[in-house]
């Protein structure tokens, strides 16, 4: 049988995300073993990240295999954490950002990054109220490009500041 999983459970994002890493569930065991020095099964592991009975995944298995991830340079690394987050109506961003750049041009670019993005986010947010009625899967669908929105915009604004601190440098 299929399951289906949530983008907006931080637990389901997890799960999603370590099986969409190369390696997947397995790999993570191994790693998870490594780092903590306790033994964890790859099915072990699989029963705690879909949340199975009694299975539950510990805060420090949640920071190592997030840690996994961002070593195996996964852009849904922080997927789960924003999750998170967003279900106690908060919200995480990075303070840094490697790719953004530093002159007026990137600042163009992100701009119309962003304006691309909130195109995309208006879609899914039309497509979810045609019908009057919001489902489950169209929560998920607005979650992820809203994310992605989010980050945009985060990224931007970050852009535009690196570059007003040298505009001002060079004055």
């Amino acid at each position: 049988m299929t399951c289906r999983y949530s983008g907006t459970d931080w637990l389901d994002v997890l799960y999603t995300s370590v099986r969409a890493t190369p390696g997947g569930v397995a790999d993570a065991a191994a790693f998870l073993a490594n780092r903590r020095g306790k033994s964890i099964g790859s099915e072990s592991l699989r029963l705690r990240l879909r949340g199975e009975g009694e299975n539950r995944l510990s805060m420090e298995m949640f920071e190592l295999l997030i840690e996994w991830m961002e070593e195996k340079r996964q852009p849904q690394y922080l997927d789960a954490l924003h999750a998170i987050n967003e279900r106690f109506g908060l919200r995480a961003t990075e303070s840094a950002d490697s790719d953004a750049g530093d002159g007026i041009e990137a600042v163009a670019i992100g701009a119309l990054d962003l304006a691309r993005q909130t195109g995309l986010v208006a879609g899914e947010v039309r497509s979810a109220i045609a019908d009057g009625v919001i489902t489950p899967s169209e929560v998920d669908a607005i979650a992820i490009v809203a994310r992605d929105n989010q980050r945009l915009l985060d990224r931007l604004l970050r852009t535009v500041q690196a570059v007003s601190r040298i505009g001002r440098r060079q004055a």
